[in-house]
């Protein structure tokens, strides 16, 4: 599954109504998905609220994800509730989710790393991360690398190594741990096979 999947995926509540979207996906050092961040409840007498539902609980399907929130339980699903995952920040000068929280230790949000500059070789800029592939596990399984004009403007997906191998939260660029003549010899990535939330 690709992360631009992921990420503002309709969320469904257990009577198969739509409650909400995906906000944003927290992710443990050991490359797995930990819970999702939803934005739910704007039919509900509580309004709009972000809740953090663990990955356990959350079912994947084609239409988007299922989760066992409900205007009732909203509270259980509090997050800042899980301080493991997520800590909070100071709240007024911020509005989006992912401005709103930073992850807590040995955890990273997916809105990190997309987007980071990507590079090879000493530092030599490459392209910048485009999209990332997950299991139907939730496992990190690859980032994608949309190149610039230098190395000729392509798509390219690398294996993710996680923390200490290419990345940090916090960092700005993305080490693909190639250098030029690697990543020269390379094949095109082809999303064409990646066309639904679970196609993996």
């Amino acid at each position: 599954m690709k992360a631009d999947n992921l990420l503002d995926a309709e969320v469904f509540g257990e009577n198969e109504d739509e409650i909400g979207s995906v906000e944003n996906v927290l992710v443990t050092q050991d490359n797995k998905i930990a819970a999702i961040i939803a934005q739910v409840g704007g039919l509900w007498d509580i309004g709009d609220t972000h809740v953090l539902v663990p990955w356990e609980e959350v079912e994947l399907h084609d239409d988007g994800v299922r989760v066992p929130v409900t205007e009732d339980n909203a509270d259980d699903y509090g997050l800042f509730d899980a301080e493991e995952y997520i800590s909070q920040q100071d709240l007024s000068r911020t509005q989006q989710v992912e401005d709103d929280v930073e992850a807590g230790t040995g955890v990273w949000k997916l809105t990190d790393l997309l987007d980071d500059y990507a590079t090879v070789g000493d530092g030599i800029g490459y392209g910048y991360i485009d999209n990332i592939l997950f299991s139907r596990q939730g496992e990190v399984q690859a980032v994608i690398v949309e190149t610039g004009a230098d190395f000729g403007a392509g798509t390219y997906a690398y294996p993710f190594y996680g923390y200490g191998y290419g990345w940090n939260p916090g960092q700005t660029a993305y080490y693909t741990q190639y250098n030029e003549d690697e990543v020269g010899d390379m094949e095109s990535f082809d999303f064409d096979q990646y066309e639904g939330l679970l196609d993996d």
